[in-house]
């Protein structure tokens, strides 16, 4: 999950033999297709019990914080973001938000993963265009599924770093849509947790707890530049000092 004009570096590579996909001219980003989205809703069904429930809150000790801001959704248009410190991180937001329909950007190679490309595509993942036509394209279908209040989730640390301590530096992709959309932004933010007693037996790692956010409005300055980094930079210290002040692990 990127940046068009940024190179991105994966600390954690999952699949190695993946195949390089070319998107067509009027490609469909956001699929409407009523066989695809009933696939769709079976699958992240299927998703939810054994990634999120079984998982997340069985194995992994996945909590939830601040579920009544997820109400917002409701009333505006929103781009989410989080931090990335795990394999299932957007999973887990995408199926606590479900049955609401959302859509999370990734970097156009996933669909090239074999068999996992196209769980995530049917899941709701929508490849990050690298031409300006493409991308323009994209923009255009992005907007309109904004005006209907789905919400789409943005990685904006771009690559995965498992259990990342902090907030790492932005991209600004993130923002741009949501300046560009008139959109509002909700804020995820993954802290860790000591497991407790029996927990230890079980789970070498921290514990994970998913924290919802409030709203954050795009800060406007005089020019797009500026307004991208103003709103950049408060989300990011907004999420920074969430990260340090209620994670048991801390920068």
């Amino acid at each position: 999950m990127s940046d068009n004009k940024n190179k991105v570096k994966h600390e954690y590579d999952i699949i190695k033999n993946v195949k390089k996909v070319e998107l067509k001219d009027g490609y469909t980003f956001f699929n409407h297709n009523p066989f695809f989205k009933f696939a769709s809703f079976i699958l992240i069904i299927l998703i939810k019990i054994l990634a999120f429930y079984v998982y997340g809150i069985v194995f992994r000790g996945l909590r939830i914080k601040g579920k009544k801001n997820l109400k917002h959704l409701k009333n505006n248009r929103f781009i989410l973001v989080s931090n990335h410190v795990h394999i299932l991180d957007a999973i887990w937001i995408g199926t606590l938000i479900f049955p609401r329909k959302i859509y999370v950007t990734m970097l156009k190679s996933n669909l090239g993963l074999p068999y996992v490309g196209k769980i995530l595509r049917l899941a709701g993942g929508i490849p990050i265009p690298e031409t300006k036509e493409h991308m323009v394209h994209f923009l255009d279908e992005l907007k309109t599924e904004l005006s209907k209040k789905t919400p789409v989730l943005v990685m904006p640390e771009a690559s995965i770093k498992p259990y990342h301590v902090g907030i790492r530096k932005f991209l600004s992709g993130a923002f741009r849509f949501a300046a560009d959309s008139d959109a509002k932004i909700l804020p995820f933010v993954y802290v860790y947790k000591k497991p407790n007693f029996i927990q230890k037996l079980y789970i070498r790692k921290p514990r994970i707890h998913l924290h919802v956010l409030e709203p954050i409005d795009v800060v406007l300055g005089q020019n797009k530049h500026e307004t991208l980094q103003l709103t950049k930079d408060k989300v990011h210290q907004v999420m920074s000092d969430y990260f340090n002040e209620h994670s048991d692990i801390k920068e």
